[in-house]
């Protein structure tokens, strides 16, 4: 992952085949995290994947609460949820928009459901044409290069891992349901094959905040998440980016 790293340069770039992240339709925003990442291979991964998982789960469930795009997407989801649901029905009540956006969130879950869970991608291969990330990863040791003090490749895929909906049962810790919080489930990437490029910075985590003392598996990453999206969504019934 690493290849024609020099000794002395602090972060690496893969580029993926994916085109250059463009201007146009572009959205972009933040994802953060503060805690244990173990490398590939870790005893407890499922577990710590998950927790992970439930991190950018509760900050893309307000992102999609909150960007006008995309509750515009859910809202027209919705709304043709319900018409399809009560079939031209003229005495059926009028649809309010957060009912209508509670609705579509929750029938384009149903479509990601996997092992108990009702997923909502926002990555996908129909509606995301490219995907970079820019990942600030600051980790508890003390040399800056990034193949001396640890292993950061099998690090960044337990993360990839973690922004991604689950394939089968056994991604998930035993026993893993969804929470009272967790429907639908919203996750980054449909799958990590989706990311077309990552440009990784790494320096010295000093501690976390509020933590008293350092763990080595400790990390603080700032993931600035470009996004090239398809101006239309799946159906005929909506523009999903002007």
């Amino acid at each position: 992952m690493a290849q024609g790293v020099r000794p002395s340069e602090r972060y690496y770039v893969e580029v993926g085949s994916g085109l250059p992240i463009e201007r146009e339709n572009l959205v972009e925003f933040h994802l953060l995290y503060s805690g244990p990442l173990h490398s590939a291979g870790y005893d407890l991964a499922r577990k710590e994947k998950h927790a992970i998982r439930q991190v950018f789960h509760s900050q893309l469930k307000h992102l999609w609460a909150t960007n006008p795009n995309l509750r515009r997407r859910a809202e027209i989801e919705g709304r043709h949820a319900y018409a399809m649901a009560i079939q031209g029905n003229v005495a059926a009540p009028e649809l309010s928009a957060d009912d209508a956006i509670a609705k579509g969130l929750n029938a384009m879950a149903t479509e990601w459901n996997r092992n108990g869970f009702n997923f909502l991608p926002l990555v996908t291969r129909i509606l995301a044409l490219r995907c970079s990330l820019e990942i600030l990863f600051l980790r508890v040791e003390e040399k800056n290069y990034v193949l001396q003090g640890g292993d950061i490749d099998g690090r960044l895929k337990i993360l990839f891992d973690a922004m991604r909906m689950t394939g089968n049962g056994s991604e998930l810790p035993t026993g893993a349901v969804p929470g009272p919080d967790e429907n639908p489930f919203f996750c980054l990437l449909e799958n990590d094959d989706l990311i077309s490029e990552v440009r990784v910075n790494t320096d010295q985590l000093l501690i976390l905040p509020g933590a008293a003392v350092r763990d080595k598996s400790d990390v603080y990453l700032q993931i600035t998440v470009k996004l090239n999206v398809a101006t239309r969504f799946s159906t005929p019934y909506a523009v999903l980016y002007d």
